[in-house]
């Protein structure tokens, strides 16, 4: 079993900077935010000390957060060696560096975040907190992985015992399936918070910049009309020489009267609009995205999917990757939409991964026959061909430790089988990968059709072990019912996977 954090409510932060003063800076402004006690922290000036402090406590740390370039072993060298050893900690980057390179190896070791300094301390709190929360879903998901396995084994091996057990066994492999589903569900829609917020973050600090400015044009506004209502009041009055002192004033002041109401105005105004559209729009991606709906069929223009997808996980692509769309015209399919857009994520997200420093993604949408086509191909670095077979058996994964469950891809050729359709890749090392993607117009009413005869639709919704597997399960179920005196026969292995 992997060990999870310290007790609920309580973090342990280790900040390593080789400037003392700007590392109590980063603590202090942690500490002025952390109302109810919930950060406790450890500090390091070099690399060198802080794999000391992580070997004293046996790792038990959540998150580490450090500067770039120090002295010695750099940021990236020592989260290098920290996620080698302790594959779960979180990891935050803070420097005053923003250069490609740099960013670069960064996040090739595995960081949440890279803040660049000055930062704002607002946004420097919800990074922390952010990055705190993905590391206890790292560490659930890494919990539930290994709970998972345990209990797949433990089936294979009573698998021969009588009845009862047998159905007990089978119950358990399904119902913690379903936990596991959901887990690789949460840590998708992480992902996918995580981007909308910094995809949001832009408009909204437009929206902000713009009611500042429009708070302090109207003040101003309001300071000339007050003295224009002095003016009125001079004349009233008979006062000429406060008539004259208070027209010249306004005369001198015309200049910026003509500004405000011709550029400060319209311009703070033009902004907050903007920023609210741009929310918007972002607001409206997520829904068609999600598309609540998803227990119904639909009918759905993939390519509206895709690009939503694409706007979604804008995050992962920006100034990084160019992508390089061919959508045909297609027909409406129908489908379950937020099922399918759950693949295209899945896959564009690998593909984003896939990729070191820049690179290029293709998507083409065509019709063959009576069939949707969508291939999706990257530059990345390749799938060997001696674990390709593997990549859609549950649990196979080629990230590090409790940075992915193996069931992305095994989920997607769930859903796509669902619609009864195909899910290939080819992939070349150092040249990249390519899936493909079979979509029958009349797919999903003839799955439903031969799932009538052939056991429950809705359990194959998102099965993601070998059906035939456990259908032969089921019949020797079926069979040690029949004959209760005779043993169970041993359970066949897992069949390999033809994709």
């Amino acid at each position: 079993m992997i060990v999870g954090s310290s007790r609920a409510g309580h973090y342990k932060l280790l900040v390593v900077d080789d400037e003392p003063h700007v590392l109590e800076t980063i603590i202090d402004v942690l500490e002025d935010r952390d109302e109810d006690g919930e950060f406790q922290f450890f500090r390091a000036t070099s690399g060198e000390e802080a794999l000391s402090i992580l070997d004293e406590r046996d790792g038990d740390i959540d998150l580490v957060l450090t500067d770039q370039r120090m002295p010695g072993m750099s940021g990236a060298q020592l989260l290098e060696k920290i996620h080698e050893k302790y594959p779960l900690i979180g990891s935050i980057v803070i420097s005053g560096f923003a250069e490609f390179e740099d960013m670069r190896s960064a996040f090739k070791s595995g960081i949440f975040d890279y803040i660049k300094k000055p930062y704002d301390e607002d946004h420097l709190v919800g990074v922390v907190r952010s990055s705190l929360e993905k590391t206890e879903l790292r560490r659930q998901n890494a919990n539930l992985v290994e709970e998972l396995k345990d209990a797949n084994q433990l089936l294979e091996q009573r698998v021969n015992e009588r009845t009862l057990e047998l159905k007990h066994s089978l119950e358990r492999l399904r119902s913690m399936q379903q936990q596991l589903i959901q887990a690789e569900k949460m840590s998708s829609l992480g992902q996918l918070v995580a981007g909308i917020a910094h995809e949001i973050n832009n408009p909204a600090t437009s929206v902000y910049a713009g009611a500042e400015a429009l708070e302090s044009n109207v003040d101003e506004l309001v300071s000339y009309l007050e003295r224009y209502e002095n003016l009125l009041k001079a004349i009233q009055d008979g006062d000429d020489g406060k008539v004259k002192e208070i027209g010249d004033d306004l005369t001198n002041a015309q200049e910026d009267i003509d500004y405000l109401l011709e550029e400060g105005l319209p311009w703070s105004i033009r902004s907050m609009k903007e920023g609210a559209v741009r929310i918007k729009d972002i607001v409206r991606n997520l829904k068609t995205f999600a598309r609540v709906d998803e227990a119904e069929v639909k009918h759905a223009d993939i390519n509206d999917g895709i690009r939503t997808t694409e706007k979604l996980i804008h995050h992962e692509l920006k100034n990084r990757i160019t992508v390089h769309e061919e959508f045909g015209d297609l027909p409406p399919l129908e489908c379950y939409p937020g099922q399918l857009n759950q693949v295209f994520m899945n896959i564009l997200v690998n593909a984003a991964q896939a990729i070191e420093g820049e690179g290029t993604i293709w998507i083409k949408t065509y019709t063959e026959g009576n069939n949707i086509v969508v291939k999706i191909r990257d530059t990345g670095g390749g799938i060997p061909q001696k674990v390709l077979k593997d990549i859609f058996n549950p649990f196979f994964t080629t990230k590090p430790v409790g940075q992915g469950t193996g069931l992305g891809l095994s989920i997607s050729y769930g859903i796509i089988k669902k619609h009864g359709g195909e899910i290939k890749v080819d992939s070349e090392p150092g040249v990249g990968t390519e899936f493909t993607i079979i979509l029958p117009l009349d797919g999903v009413q003839k799955a439903r059709e031969r799932a009538k005869h052939e056991g429950d639709y809705a359990r194959s919704q998102y099965e993601f072990f070998d059906a035939s597997r456990i259908e032969e399960l089921e019949k020797e179920l079926a069979e040690i019912d029949a004959n209760p005196g005779e043993p169970a026969k041993s359970v066949p292995e897992p069949h390999e996977d033809s994709h």
